[in-house]
């Protein structure tokens, strides 16, 4: 019998909660296929910043740090706090003290008809770069702080070489060490000492600008982009485009050197979208793809195959949210994917 695994959830706000409450079908089908499973629901978010002041407070951290095995999570970010407080003490909170260093962001189209070889994936350092959150605001200028470390950099680069021997595809670094010449100097030097240690796989460097440009224009060549925070989520919000929008992309973030017992989570890309929040019309597509992510993390291959396969199916059959072309509310999108599922 399978080990137990126990999950949190956390929808946040926004379409969070409605993609969320999509994937809930699927954790019973899970179980229906043999897996033990606990889940646990976390109300963190604006409400619950809004009616008691709390974000992520430190004894719920260190429950879901000891005690869980895995982190659903929706998106954060509501209008009614227009600072984002809560959303940056709860998921950068996640993501930095989870020490969930490396972040996997997938683009494989899955429409018919489209075309399979693009199939690039990027790998974005998670907790460092601009997205530290240090800095200061003056009346005459604003200093934003841009941290990186040889431990967090090193991880992100050993998961990323690592992923292209596995599938035998080409490594490409984005950076702006011609500009940027201490931080991403270290990603440069230590991007060199790996490629040495690894003759068998195809890397290079590449100056960021220069990489956006060549993707527009043709990103079949491409198998693993490996980026610092800040170029990594740029890039990967682009290459959502090559598969029908930021709704439809998926996202996993792990901690490859295990510090915790949690460390792995995953996350629809899209955010909390306030303006078609609670009128029915998110793509829960995302959503699947990321719980199918989780599952092939866990090492349920049968399973997260199942789950990508049934996305594609259903776009087979014409289901579209609106951000797709497309008339399905998140109910009938999630309900025409679930239909798809092994039984």
């Amino acid at each position: 019998m399978d080990t137990l695994v126990r999950i949190a959830l956390l929808p946040g706000d926004g379409v969070g909660t409605e993609v969320m409450a999509e994937i809930l079908p699927c954790l019973d089908w899970l179980e229906s296929r043999g897996h033990r499973l606990e889940i646990y629901h976390l109300p963190f978010g604006a409400e619950h910043f809004l009616e008691t002041g709390e974000t992520l407070p430190e004894a719920a951290f260190e429950e879901i740090r000891d005690g869980f095995d895995a982190i659903l999570f929706g998106a954060v970010g509501d209008p009614r706090i227009p600072d984002g407080r809560h959303a940056e003490e709860i998921l950068l909170r996640l993501r930095q003290g989870l020490e969930l260093t490396v972040n996997c962001r997938p683009c494989r189209p899955l429409w018919p008809g489209s075309r399979p070889v693009i199939d690039l994936e990027v790998y974005r350092e998670n907790t460092e770069g601009p997205y530290c959150l240090q800095g200061s605001t003056e009346p005459d200028r604003a200093v934003d702080l841009a941290i990186h470390t040889e431990p967090a950099v090193r991880r992100l680069l050993q998961a990323a070489f690592h992923r292209a021997g596995t599938r035998g595809c080409s490594l490409t670094l984005a950076h702006k060490a011609n500009v940027l010449k201490h931080g991403h100097g270290l990603w440069m030097r230590i991007f060199e000492e790996l490629r040495a240690a690894n003759p068998g796989i195809v890397a290079r460097g590449m100056h960021a600008d220069a990489l956006l440009c060549a993707l527009v224009q043709d990103p079949t060549p491409f198998g693993i982009i490996a980026a610092d925070n800040y170029l990594g989520d740029l890039i990967s919000d682009l290459c959502a485009a090559f598969v029908g929008g930021l709704g439809v992309a998926p996202s996993l973030s792990w901690a490859p050197h295990l510090p915790y017992r949690c460390s792995v989570l995953a996350e629809p890309v899209h955010g909390s979208a306030p303006d078609i929040a609670g009128r029915g019309q998110a793509n829960p597509v995302g959503m699947f793809l990321s719980t199918a992510l989780l599952c092939r993390h866990l090492g349920w291959e049968s399973e997260a195959a199942a789950l990508e396969g049934a996305v594609s199916l259903a776009l087979a059959e014409g289901a579209r949210t609106r951000d797709l072309g497309g008339t399905s509310s998140t109910a009938a999108m999630g309900a025409a994917i679930r239909a798809h599922l092994p039984r």
